[in-house]
C-alpha cells in the first residue's frame, strides 16, 4: 500500500524536510533558532495589542492567546502546504519512482519540526503564567495525535485537488485568512454574543480546544473531542476514497 510503503521511507522524507528548513535559515546567525524567537516575537505582540481589549486576566489570556496560536500555526500549515505538497514535487514525481505519500510525510514532518521550535515558547509561557499541566493535560498527546492524523488526511485530499484543479490553492489560501478572524485565538466567546453560535459550524475551533482547555483550564472539553473524532472519521474516508480513485492518474497532472 502506498502509505505504508511511504512511511517506511522515514529516513528520506525526515532527511528532506530538515534540508528544506536548514537552507531556508542557511548562513543566518541563529538558524533554526529563528522559528522560536520570530513566534516569540508574534506571540508578544499579540498579548500586548489584545490584551488591552481583552477584560480576562492578562495571565490567562497570554496563554490563551499562546497554545490557541500554536495549534492554529499547525493546522494552518497542515491545510496550506498540503494544497501544494504534490505541486511541490514535481521533480521528484518526473524523476524517482517513490511513493506519492512520501511527499505528504515530507511535508507533515517539516510542519512538525517548526511546530516543535514554536512550543518552547508556549511552554514557557504556561509557566510564567501559572499555568502548571494536570491531570486533564494527558489529553494533550492523544489530542496532537489526532491533529495530525487530520493533517495528514488533509494533505492526501487538498494534494490531489490542488494538483487537478492550482486555482484551489489560491481558494484555500483565501479562506484559511478569511478562518483566521472566524477562530477564538485572539478574542473569547463571551466577546463575540450571538456570533458565538456560529462557531459550531468552524471545525478548527474543536481541533483547539482539546488541546488548550486541557493547559489552561485543566478540564477535558467533551464536547470538542466528540466533533473532532467525528470529524476524523469523516475526513479519512474521504480521504482514503480520492486518493485510491485517483492515485493512477497523479502523475499525468503535472
Amino acid at each position: 500500500m502506498d502509505i505504508a510503503r511511504g512511511f517506511l521511507r522515514y529516513e528520506l522524507w525526515s532527511s528532506l524536510a530538515q534540508d528544506d528548513l536548514r537552507q531556508r535559515y542557511r548562513r543566518t546567525i541563529f538558524g533554526l533558532a529563528w522559528l522560536t524567537l520570530s513566534y516569540l516575537v508574534f506571540i508578544l505582540a499579540k498579548i500586548f495589542i489584545f490584551g488591552a481589549l481583552n477584560p480576562a486576566p492578562i495571565a490567562w489570556f497570554a496563554a490563551y492567546v499562546t497554545v490557541g496560536f500554536l495549534v492554529w500555526q499547525l493546522i494552518n500549515s497542515f491545510v496550506v502546504d498540503g494544497c501544494t505538497s504534490l505541486i511541490n514535487s514535481e521533480t521528484w514525481v518526473k524523476g524517482v519512482q517513490l511513493p506519492y505519500s512520501t511527499y505528504f510525510y515530507e511535508s507533515i514532518s517539516r510542519d512538525l519540526i517548526i511546530f516543535a521550535y514554536s512550543a518552547v515558547v508556549a511552554g514557557v509561557v504556561l509557566l510564567v503564567t501559572g499555568h502548571f499541566p494536570g491531570r486533564a493535560a494527558l489529553t494533550v498527546p492523544p489530542a496532537l495525535l489526532l491533529i495530525i492524523l487530520n493533517g495528514f488526511f488533509l494533505h492526501m485530499l487538498l494534494g490531489i485537488i490542488c494538483l487537478r484543479y492550482r486555482d484551489i490553492v489560491q481558494i484555500v489560501q483565501t479562506a484559511m485568512r478569511v478562518l483566521f478572524f472566524l477562530t477564538p485565538l485572539v478574542w473569547t466567546v463571551d466577546q463575540v454574543g450571538p456570533i458565538a453560535d456560529f462557531l459550531v459550524w468552524n471545525p478548527f475551533t474543536y481541533l483547539i480546544d482539546i488541546v488548550r482547555a486541557p493547559l489552561i483550564d485543566n478540564h477535558i472539553p467533551l464536547t470538542s473531542w466528540a466533533a473532532s473524532l467525528g470529524m476524523t472519521v469523516g475526513m479519512g474516508g474521504v480521504s482514503f476514497l480520492v486518493f485510491s480513485i485517483f492515485r493512477s492518474r497523479l502523475a499525468f497532472w503535472y
